[in-house]
């Protein structure tokens, strides 16, 4: 049973069934180092995945598990999902974090330096987040402090370097098209400004007045009259009409994007004329300006990664990648699973025969029979349907797995006899009828198909009445 419960908890972990495992993991580090292999500690439940030999951590794979379900926790295809569909999801993005590192610290070739640490600080995070030093950033990145800070700073230039490499040799181009429209973009998302503002409201008065008023409002303005006065005086915007409409520290994205598109687009100093929005109109003075985004150069770098990671180029990339490592999941369930997606059926159909054996599950037996039919292997297939029919009798699955074995052993009336058993036991469920019915077709027993036809019909008038 140490299999199982090995499963178990590695399950409870990504569907969050342990949340107690998952409240204990701390905030998850993008641009934590690893490097391959590593030494796994005492906490054997979680030795699922060995890379090169050697287990990947319980430490890692909890990071993972919090990864994973943040990111899949409201995606409704995947709680669909399975168990066993999901943990195959997971061991992926395991292994591809812990390749992607080891490419990137130890196979890539790149290099960062203290000073492209201190110039991206400078830069990028100081600009950002001016109103709090460094300490908002070090807190919400899971740094403890500055040195930490420093250390995932240089991973992550690290890691966009190896990325842009990878993309390059795999000539991974941008269009001019896309370069201007992405940079455009990125430049709006990375400034904050500190504005003045008058909101006009057109509920409380026609669209033609709240125009009128904001036109004139404006040429006041133009003419020099107090921005703070006339904002006292007649926004509509209750939070910020007492003090004068002055907004600071403002970001792209809270707004609508005709705003955004006119205010971070211009500069300090500027008075805007009356922006048309949903609800009226508004006035702003761009008071300050503060630039973080990269210069046209960096942005197509960072564009270019984006896109190879998104693309298939990326996906083949990383396959052929993949060929250098030895990979082993040594969870059986999760083995066979991942076995039967990469079309490996034989190999499949015995991990779970030996999962049946000991764990005396009904899901891995019917998981050998779907392997051993994919394989075509019908001798396997037909012992493993007599085994499940004797140990679950009132599976009808199971007699229909084992007459398609027969069928294609050449033994058709046992196959027939077996059908005949399974339409008893699916009385009125038409899912199995159909299914019995599709079988009788293909061998060309037309008295199977006429007699499944006739229960069908009588099983739909019966509902309809």
């Amino acid at each position: 049973m140490a299999d199982k419960k090995k499963i178990a908890v590695i399950t409870g972990i990504v569907v969050l069934i342990a949340a107690i495992i998952i409240a204990s993991v701390c905030g998850y580090n993008y641009f934590s180092k690893r490097n391959i292999p590593e030494e796994p500690n005492n906490d054997s439940r979680f030795e699922v995945l060995k890379i090169n030999g050697t287990y990947v951590s319980s430490d890692i794979m909890k990071e993972e598990s919090n990864k994973f379900f943040e990111k899949y926790k409201r995606n409704a295809e995947v709680l669909r999902m399975n168990e066993f569909e999901r943990n195959d999801m997971f061991l992926d993005q395991v292994i591809e974090r812990m390749l992607l590192e080891d490419y990137v610290n130890n196979k890539s070739g790149v290099t960062a330096t203290d000073s492209e640490v201190e110039d991206y600080i400078s830069r990028f995070v100081k600009p950002r987040y001016s109103d709090s030093s460094l300490g908002t950033f070090m807190s919400s990145q899971g740094y403890a402090n500055e040195e930490e800070m420093k250390a995932g700073i240089k991973e992550y230039i690290l890691r966009h370097k190896a990325l842009y490499k990878a993309a390059k040799e795999k000539n991974v181009t941008l269009t001019e098209q896309e370069l201007d429209e992405g940079y455009e973009k990125h430049k709006i998302q990375n400034k904050k400004v500190n504005i003045k503002h008058i909101f006009i409201s057109s509920q409380e008065r026609s669209k033609e007045e709240a125009k009128n008023l904001a036109d004139e409002i404006y040429n006041r303005l133009n003419n020099n009259e107090d921005f703070e006065s006339l904002a006292k005086e007649y926004s509509d915007d209750e939070e910020t009409r007492e003090s004068g409409g002055v907004v600071e520290e403002l970001r792209a994205g809270f707004n609508e994007e005709v705003f955004d598109n006119a205010v971070f687009t211009s500069e300090a100093g500027q008075l805007l004329e009356p922006i048309e929005v949903a609800r009226g109109y508004e006035i702003v003075y761009v008071d300050k300006v503060t630039e973080f985004y990269r210069t046209r150069d960096e942005y197509a770098e960072l564009f270019t990664v984006e896109k190879f990671m998104s693309s298939d180029v990326y996906k083949e990339w990383f396959e052929e990648y993949k060929k250098n490592y030895d990979i082993e999941i040594t969870d059986p369930a999760m083995k066979a699973f991942r076995l039967f997606r990469e079309g490996q059926y034989s190999e499949a159909g015995k991990c779970y025969e030996e999962l049946y054996m000991t764990e005396k599950d009904i899901y891995f037996i019917e998981r050998a029979c779907d392997a051993y039919k994919h394989a075509e292997n019908w001798t396997k297939l037909i012992e493993m349907g007599q085994l499940a029919i004797k140990d679950n009798p009132s599976y009808v699955e199971f007699y229909i797995y084992q007459a398609e074995g027969e069928f294609n052993a050449g033994s058709k009336d046992m196959a027939e006899e077996l059908l005949k058993e399974a339409e008893k036991k699916a009385a009125d469920n038409t899912y199995y009828l159909d299914l019995i019915r599709r079988m009788y077709l293909d061998q060309g027993i037309d008295e199977g198909v006429k007699r499944i036809d006739e229960r069908l019909k009588k099983i739909a008038e019966k509902f309809k009445g």
